[in-house]
């Protein structure tokens, strides 16, 4: 294995209007989505993406949304790209939202950033029937594919965005080139993304088209993905990890991706698919080596299995790989062309990492957080190192900030692709900087001679979930205490066996629960929780207690003391 890496020479990018153009006039009719639409494969190519970017986008300077705030919460679609990029290139904000929100918040969060527009899927649609009322400042609801008005919707805004797009094609015809011609500073305003949570605890991360662009070339010089890879965009589009990577820097090079239409039919996608390359948060992976390996004990076999491994490297060692015949079945199993897997959003256990590697499926690590677009570092897939979360990435500047007598700190950084800071929170944006402009990434570490960064703790008090996710204990907090029974209460992830559980630890209000016993006091504050969960998304549900007969520890400011309860 290699012992040094030189990021690939890939030319920067302007514009996200250089970026379309670029790479339709080097792919053209290629294939750069295939996507499922009414249970049907459709495809969609580099040149069937310059033409909606064009026409769409031409179409917003038509309805006076060019410089405005778009918010966009759909499910995988190429025109979620196409629109994404589009409402950029006119000058405008795009707000992409996780689908996943509840109805209220996802209102919230389009009329806090003041969104002229928001694009919706059907479902998305049906989901917030109840609240366009609500939605004062937005002129237009614009609806990707085939949709039916939910029942009691009678609402003049709807417009499909098949209608704006050929309506946009129809003015270019006409000499139409207010979209064309064009030119934003890329140094403004171009995204929000929100932190998961809700409107009051959710923070705005403000990225610049230039914070894009720079992490979109950062990925392609990093990651060794070439124009004749294949992919399955497995996660969600609006995380920036897969728009960076699955989306904006894969089509850059020139890939070609299956958008995954459901959780459910990932496996039958990968398998028709057969992708050479997939970018997973740990949850998926450890599932597919679960699914291995459950395969393998049920025909009796593990045994044989190890031995093969351990013989396969060995001959390794040697300059002899016979992985792709040796465990032909396995890789079948993933399409059999699958070659290699770019893992981040949590810790991964290395073991996986090995028992992949054995197989023949090169898997790396990468670190990254919403503020740097995602990227920090990554392991490349020519020099790794087991337990890292990789080497910095290419004109980021890492360092620890006050490290101890372990070099252990927190991480900071600088470059081009960190955030321009909170939307409307100066606070939070002042706080999250140095004095000299560093970012405070808030996660602990160390960064070894090779510029390779290990994260030992997180300084956060953000849980990071199995699947990736992130889940804010106070925001499941601030649900806790309005219940009457409890009168403290703190979330934290307990990592078990079975992963990371999300416990609710609770002080509860003994003026309340008077002479209540044990048994009936569980069942109470379990009967307040469900009531929460059901108005949360699955990943955020707590589902473990733990009650306490004292308050919390607390700081001067009345702050509980959150290192004590780990």
């Amino acid at each position: 294995m290699k012992k040094s890496f030189t990021p690939r020479d890939i030319k920067s990018l302007d514009s996200t209007k250089e970026l379309v153009y670029t790479i339709a006039s080097r792919f053209g009719d290629k294939p750069l989505y295939y996507y499922i639409e009414n249970k049907e494969q459709k495809t969609y190519t580099y040149n069937d993406h310059k033409k909606t970017f064009d026409a769409f986008g031409t179409a917003l300077f038509e309805l006076g949304l060019n410089g405005k705030a778009v918010s966009l919460c759909s499910d995988q679609h190429p025109y979620w790209v196409a629109s994404f990029l589009s409402v950029i290139a006119a000058g405008g904000v795009i707000v992409p939202l996780d689908r996943e929100l509840m109805p209220d918040q996802l209102a919230g969060f389009i009329n806090i950033t003041e969104s002229e527009a928001v694009i919706l899927s059907s479902r998305e649609l049906k989901l917030l029937s109840d609240q366009l009322a609500s939605l004062a400042t937005v002129r237009h609801i614009i609806v990707i594919g085939p949709y039916e008005i939910p029942e009691g919707v009678n609402d003049d805004r709807l417009v499909r965005f098949d209608t704006l797009v050929e309506k946009g094609r129809v003015l270019i015809e006409n000499g139409d080139t207010r979209f064309l011609e064009y030119e934003r500073d890329n140094k403004d305003l171009a995204c929000i993304l929100f932190t998961s949570g809700t409107t009051g605890t959710s923070k705005g991360v403000m990225l610049s088209e230039y914070n894009l662009l720079f992490s979109v070339v950062q990925c392609s010089r990093m990651v060794e993905i070439e124009d004749t890879d294949t992919f399955v965009s497995v996660l969600p589009i609006h995380h920036t990890f897969a728009l960076t990577t699955n989306h904006l820097a894969m089509s850059y090079i020139g890939g070609t991706a299956l958008m995954n239409d459901s959780l459910k039919h990932t496996f039958k996608n990968i398998n028709d698919m057969k992708p050479s390359c997939l970018i997973l948060v740990p949850l998926f992976l450890e599932t597919m080596d679960k699914k291995i390996w459950d395969g393998i004990k049920k025909q009796d076999k593990e045994k044989q299995v190890r031995r093969l491994m351990s013989m396969s490297n060995g001959m390794r060692k040697a300059g002899i790989d016979m992985r792709k015949t040796l465990f032909a079945k396995i890789l079948n199993s993933f399409g059999g062309n699958l070659k290699q897997i770019v893992v981040g959003g949590a810790p991964l256990d290395p073991e996986i990492i090995r028992d992949f590697d054995a197989f023949g499926v090169t898997v790396v690590e990468g670190y990254g957080i919403t503020e740097c677009c995602p990227l920090i570092s990554v392991n490349p897939f020519e020099w790794r190192k087991f337990g890292s979360a990789g080497l910095v990435a290419d004109g980021l500047e890492a360092k620890i900030d006050d490290p101890n007598e372990f070099d252990e700190g927190e991480i900071i950084v600088r470059g081009g692709n960190v955030f321009m800071g909170y939307y409307k929170n100066p606070q939070a944006t002042k706080e999250a900087f140095t004095e000299d402009g560093w970012f405070k990434t808030g996660d602990i570490g160390k960064i070894d001679k090779d510029n390779f960064v290990y994260i030992t703790g997180r300084k956060k008090n953000v849980i990071i979930a199995s699947n990736g996710k992130n889940v804010y204990p106070e925001e499941l907090e601030e649900y806790l205490n309005k219940c009457d029974i409890i009168k403290e209460s703190a979330v934290i992830g307990r990592k078990t066996d079975d992963g990371i559980v999300i416990t609710a630890l609770i002080y509860p209000d003994k003026d309340v629960i008077g002479d209540m016993d044990e048994k009936e006091l569980y069942e109470k504050i379990f009967s307040e929780i469900n009531l929460i969960n059901k108005g949360l998304p699955t990943f955020k549900h707590i589902t473990a207690i733990e009650i306490r007969d004292k308050e919390f520890e607390k700081t001067t400011t009345r702050k509980i003391k959150r290192f004590l309860l780990k």
